[in-house]
């Protein structure tokens, strides 16, 4: 049973999302009340307001669904391996009649793929909600935050091509990912953490190389954006994306029964 097979991948997706049906509920249930909520907190007024009134208070509260899209992608990814805490829970994992790569696999399509569509579809039916809600309470004046929030990401948008915008994706999915396979408790808090050290690393680096090279030596630092700094920087990003892919399948590969001390955390 070396070999890929899609039947036997479809059951081994099938089976996942009935052992995790639990999560996946509650999240869908979540999501649905949590931006219900945010809509009507911001709605929120005695007097009755038109469509146009509706419409401005929904465009304010724009960028703050796209911080929580962003964020909830994130970190729904590194739940990789949540349902697999106990001991019991990894032996049946472990017992599956499946390749690791299929049951890796299936576990990487739900955070990545399943999830984020539920959060889109509890966004759109919590926009139906509101749309119902505001009719009943500002006397037939009423507007889309899905709409709404389109148009705002469509005013705002920065014009990177689409191939960017899905490198930027996996790049901070597989990072992710690799935080949700290494860390055992609270991985997503760890892998935020881990994120910032990060970040915070590489921009001190980074400035400090710069104030160096200023202060110390005749060289100018010199800023471009051609064609053969954008070739590398995306395969640096590529290089980093697959290397974090890799190893994220090859811990689970290595997952134990029974946990070592060092590596419980």
């Amino acid at each position: 049973m070396k070999k890929f097979d899609i039947n036997r991948f479809g059951k081994v997706m099938s089976r996942l999302i009935l052992v995790r049906r639990r999560s996946i509920i509650k999240l869908f249930a979540g999501f649905l009340i949590g931006f219900f909520v945010i809509a009507i907190m911001f709605l929120f007024d005695r007097s009755a307001m038109s469509d146009d009134d509706i419409r401005i208070r929904l465009w304010v509260i724009s960028p703050f669904i796209n911080v929580v899209f962003a964020m909830s992608l994130f970190i729904i990814a590194t739940f990789i391996i949540s349902d697999l805490g106990t001991r019991q829970q990894r032996i049946n994992e472990m017992m599956l009649p499946a390749t690791n790569l299929e049951k890796f696999l299936a576990r990487v399509i739900l955070v990545s793929v399943v999830y984020p569509l539920l959060i889109a579809i509890a966004f759109i039916a919590a926009d139906g909600l509101q749309q119902l809600t505001s009719t009943l309470i500002f006397h037939d004046g009423r507007a889309s935050l899905v709409a709404t929030w389109y148009e705002y990401c469509q005013s705002s948008s920065t014009g990177s091509p689409l191939w960017v915008m899905a490198e930027v994706v996996l790049l901070t999915n597989s990072f992710a990912l690799l935080g949700g396979m290494f860390f055992r408790k609270t991985a997503w808090l760890k892998t935020l953490i881990s994120l910032f050290v990060i970040i915070t690393g590489i921009a001190i680096s980074l400035t400090t190389f710069a104030y160096l090279l200023y202060e110390h030596t005749d060289y100018e630092l010199v800023v471009t954006d051609d064609t053969l700094s954008s070739i590398i920087g995306n395969l640096i990003c590529l290089g980093l994306t697959v290397l974090m892919y890799w190893s994220s399948y090859k811990i689970y590969t290595r997952l134990q029964v029974i946990n070592n001390r060092w590596r419980n955390f």
